[in-house]
């Protein structure tokens, strides 16, 4: 008889929670469309993979970039920003073949005079937003307009890409404060894509 009770409980109880479930499970389907369920999902997957790309960034790029991605008093690249203006100088002046992967032409050097090569770098390093100088429409034939980049001919230097980081984490890159090594081996593409979600957002913080 004991039993018959507890199984019968059991029963009721297992009802119950079942009926919740559902109740609970169809308010969030009124409530959130299937839309609005995937946006969530993908907010949720794009958290975790920017947590992972943190994780990653404190164990490989600290020491050089420092933990706020500001680059150690210029000893590394400034994460928070794209380009910085010593750098813009340099790739100008020097050329810049970081990316051939990507751009195979490269960048040929002293493609602008010397007396231009300020007011170019300040308007880059600024993120394109200060009055534009003369000569822009020179570097925009091939960084574009905007400076978003144009596919095979020169890359984004208003903000970062996947692609523009992956490379630079496969290859390494030479520029004005040195060497980066190369980590291909060391970290796989998932998480050279996290790295480089991670990085967007150090800029994306300014």
């Amino acid at each position: 008889m004991k039993y018959i009770i507890i199984s019968g409980v059991t029963i009721i109880v297992t009802l119950l929670i079942t009926k919740v479930y559902t109740v609970v499970n169809l308010m969030y389907f009124n409530k959130y469309p299937k839309e609005k369920i995937e946006i969530l999902q993908k907010k949720t997957a794009e958290t975790q993979i920017l947590k992972t790309g943190k994780n990653l960034y404190m164990v490989y790029c600290t020491s050089c970039h420092g933990q706020d991605g500001k680059g150690n008093n210029e000893k590394a690249h400034n994460h928070t920003k794209r380009i910085s203006k010593k750098s813009v100088s340099y790739a100008i002046k020097n050329g810049a073949n970081n990316f051939i992967s990507l751009y195979p032409s490269g960048m040929p050097s002293h493609l602008i005079n010397a007396s231009n090569t300020d007011e170019v770098a300040q308007y880059v390093s600024k993120g394109l937003k200060e009055t534009k100088p003369k000569i822009w429409d020179k570097c925009a034939s091939c960084h574009g307009e905007n400076g978003e980049g144009i596919n095979y001919i020169a890359p984004n230097i208003k903000s970062y890409t996947d692609d523009l980081v992956i490379t630079v984490l496969l290859n390494g890159k030479k520029g004005v404060i040195g060497t980066m090594p190369s980590f291909k081996g060391r970290l796989t593409t998932v998480q050279m894509k996290s790295i480089a979600m991670y990085i967007r957002s150090l800029g994306e913080l300014k």
